[in-house]
């Protein structure tokens, strides 16, 4: 073979691999006229979305019948990046402990103790010795754990979660626990000898044509279940057509309808009954919750990265954001979505609307920094090119200007490592990057099974002559951090999208 043919063959190779793994536009597109809804309803959504106060949404989908009617991933966002789904992925662990019982490998009476009876504590309680895998799913086992600490120091985190002395009798009170997801995760991987991921790949991803997905592990090798899912928004939109078809795909069942019956069904009360109805009181499933409009109900994460359903419309909604004010997104869903569904058979075309709708989908951005490209004090402060600047107590934050619209940042501030990221003005800049990005999650191995290359995404202006703003985001995952320096007052103001009331700013 000689080298062209050799060339050739190795870029059909790629190609073909590439599009064997591609997963992004799996489920039809059309309109929303096409599946009886209304473009002008859907598009007061997406507006309604938008206004609700310190949010940042990054993937927005709407599928009603498995179509998708309308979706917005706002730049530097795009389908094919995946996002960190926080708790959110519970309700696959629920898939997979579902997946295991119909497999006759787990019970729901089984006894958790009798899983792991090498890491029971000497003296065994009788609550302890009496919690089963359904206690776990619930969130009833009758422990109360600060999960931040236990996984923040420790290394075995099923020893630490059994020493745990339980303090209500299983089953009979909610308290919600990364950690009893967790330990499904662990059962899951002890009954059928492979990780929750590498088990839910075979029964579900695979024929679900889900190809992109990491999950955390911790110190001992376990994906960590309540949390740490990396997934793009259309195989979380999978997920829901899932469960609205109960368990299954394209005529595959690939989990009883029975088990997603009871996984959808509240299971326990989560909240005070006689309380007005919000989306956080309508009580908890298996690893689900259930919501305000009547028979919905979702998969739900911090910072509202939600799964919501709504069996009645035969109705799908995927959000990851970054919001404080997650049930206010939800309650765009009940106020302006819902509404827009007008038929359960096609309505009339309405192009103009539908034109509309598609146009700002695609037009949405994260906020641009607005001032200027250059500062005329820029010569002052430039050495060949380069400024450094030597902030109190941290280590000398670097900008090197590449050109008249560009410049790179290197730093290193607390847990958060900017190194050489590529800024524009007036647009965000992608390129890859070999670092890992903030996160709020301290626990032990963090990001252990994730594995890189992330991206930056930067932009950056003079919004005046003496003040520089840049913001660095990591749209495959979810963070970005704010870095504004002003040289006047010779000081850097440092600010991440988690805490964004709480500024750093330190003298220089």
């Amino acid at each position: 073979m000689n080298r062209l043919s050799r060339f050739l063959a190795i870029s059909l190779l790629a190609m073909f691999s590439s599009l064997a793994t591609a997963q992004v536009g799996d489920q039809p597109r059309t309109t929303p006229e096409q599946q009886g809804m209304s473009s002008a309803g859907v598009e007061r959504f997406i507006d309604s979305l938008c206004a609700v106060p310190e949010t940042h949404f990054h993937h927005v989908m709407v599928l009603r019948h498995g179509a998708v009617v309308a979706e917005a991933h706002p730049a530097p966002f795009n389908p094919e990046y995946a996002h960190t789904e926080y708790s959110a992925s519970k309700t696959f662990v629920a898939l997979g402990v579902g997946a295991a019982i119909d497999d006759n490998r787990l019970r729901l009476t089984d006894r958790v103790a009798s899983f792991f009876p090498e890491k029971m504590p000497d003296t065994i309680a009788p609550w302890l010795a009496q919690m089963t895998v359904r206690d776990l799913l619930i969130m009833g086992s009758g422990l109360e754990i600060n999960y931040s600490a236990l996984r923040g120091n420790n290394d075995d985190w099923i020893r630490a979660f059994l020493a745990t002395p339980p303090k209500h009798e299983p089953g009979t009170h909610f308290y919600y626990d990364s950690m009893c997801s967790y330990m499904l995760s662990a059962i899951v991987q002890r009954v059928t000898g492979k990780t929750l991921l590498q088990y839910l790949q075979e029964k579900f991803f695979t024929p679900m044509h889900i190809t992109q997905a990491q999950w955390e592990q911790c110190p001992q090798g376990y994906n960590t279940g309540g949390w740490g899912l990396h997934l793009q928004a259309e195989s979380l939109a999978k997920l829901g057509i899932l469960l609205l078809n109960r368990g299954n795909w394209n005529g595959q069942q690939l989990v009883s309808a029975q088990w997603i019956d009871e996984a959808t069904s509240k299971q326990i009360e989560c909240a005070a009954t006689n309380t007005p109805p919000t989306d956080g009181n309508q009580g908890y499933c298996y690893q689900i919750w259930r919501s305000k409009y009547p028979g919905s109900f979702r998969a739900d994460g911090a910072f509202a990265q939600y799964v919501v359903c709504v069996p009645q419309f035969d109705l799908v909604v995927v959000i990851n954001s970054l919001s404080y004010h997650g049930h206010d997104l939800l309650g765009t869903i009940w106020k302006h979505l819902i509404p827009a569904i007008v038929s359960e058979e096609p309505l009339p075309a309405q192009n103009k609307a539908a034109a509309r709708l598609s146009k700002k989908c695609l037009a949405f951005s994260q906020p641009l920094i607005k001032g200027k490209a250059t500062s005329k004090l820029l010569p002052q402060m430039a050495n060949n090119g380069i400024v450094t600047i030597a902030p109190e107590g941290c280590e000398p934050l670097t900008i090197t200007l590449t050109d008249d619209k560009h410049l790179t940042l290197d730093w290193h501030y607390g847990n958060h490592n900017i190194s050489h990221a590529r800024l524009a003005f007036g647009k965000w800049e992608v390129e890859p990057i070999h670092t890992l990005p903030l996160y709020t999650i301290t626990a032990r191995s963090r990001f252990s099974g994730i594995e890189p290359d992330f991206v930056c995404a930067g932009n950056y202006a003079w919004t005046s002559p003496s003040v520089l703003t840049m913001t660095v985001y990591y749209p495959n995952w979810i963070s970005a951090r704010t870095v504004t320096i002003d040289f006047q007052a010779r000081t850097v103001a440092v600010n991440d999208n988690f805490s964004p009331r709480k500024t750093d700013v330190i003298k220089f």
